[in-house]
């Protein structure tokens, strides 16, 4: 098994992306911390469902944008294990609205969760990852070029957290540090979107398609494996390929 008793945190892990990273991790061998905030039905859902299938994994409540939850997190994790191996930075939120409806407060809870809340884990992190160990960022092709202007806090809160996998790559060294950007993906938090609009942004996409999370997931074992030990600071795109 390619992460046989490594220690994996996944935040943001109860539903969707980081759900199937969970899976994947787990069924490598690896011993995965699932991470929620709100969703705690869904995070024990996932925990029974591995446990069924003959698998340990750990469950912690935290909102990754309270300081002293992030803390307390890490500190719980460090007193079972000792050390933590693979961090996957996938907590998120996103308020799409036309840019007269959006505030500073809505703006600046999206920047505490996504971009402040990436770096509280990194840091309070970052003394008990092996060395040998890795990132991995989730940020969105939305922080690049395919820029969604009801989504531009989101966007900006993305872009943000490319910045900070540069940052941390190297303070960090040798940990590696990678960002992945998501296109399209079948998630739930595109389950509403209108017939019309998915046809539009499947015309930019040249495989024509919306991409499965265990595609994407795909692409962050491979990162977190040796086979990608000499990939570090990289933006790694999973999204069909734009027009």
């Amino acid at each position: 098994m390619e992460f046989l008793n490594k220690i994996v945190l996944v935040t943001g892990a109860s539903r969707g992306l980081g759900k199937q990273i969970v899976i994947d991790f787990v069924q490598q061998g690896a011993h995965v911390i699932i991470n929620y905030n709100k969703s705690k039905k869904e995070a024990y859902d996932l925990k029974k469902m591995i446990e069924d299938l003959g698998f340990e994994v750990d469950v912690i409540k935290a909102d990754i944008s309270n300081e002293d939850e992030v803390s307390n997190m890490i500190n719980t994790i460090i007193s079972k294990y000792g050390y933590i191996d693979i961090i996957i930075n996938n907590a998120a939120i996103s308020n799409d609205s036309i840019i007269s409806m959006k505030n500073k407060i809505d703006f600046m809870k999206i920047l505490e969760v996504n971009l402040v809340g990436t770096f509280l884990v990194c840091k309070y992190a970052s003394n008990y990852i092996n060395k040998d160990g890795c990132i991995i960022n989730i940020s969105s092709t939305d922080a690049i070029d395919s820029n969604y202007v009801y989504g531009l806090d989101y966007d900006a809160s993305k872009a943000g957290v490319i910045s900070l996998t540069s940052n941390f790559a190297k303070a960090l060294r040798p940990i590696r540090v990678n960002t992945v950007c998501p296109g399209w993906i079948d998630t739930d938090m595109n389950k509403d979107m209108s017939l019309e609009f998915k046809n539009k942004q499947l015309d930019r996409i040249i495989l024509n398609r919306f991409g499965s999370v265990e595609e994407v997931s795909n692409v962050v074992l491979f990162l977190a494996s040796e086979k990608a030990s000499y990939i570090n600071n990289s933006i790694i795109r999973v999204d069909g390929g734009r027009d």
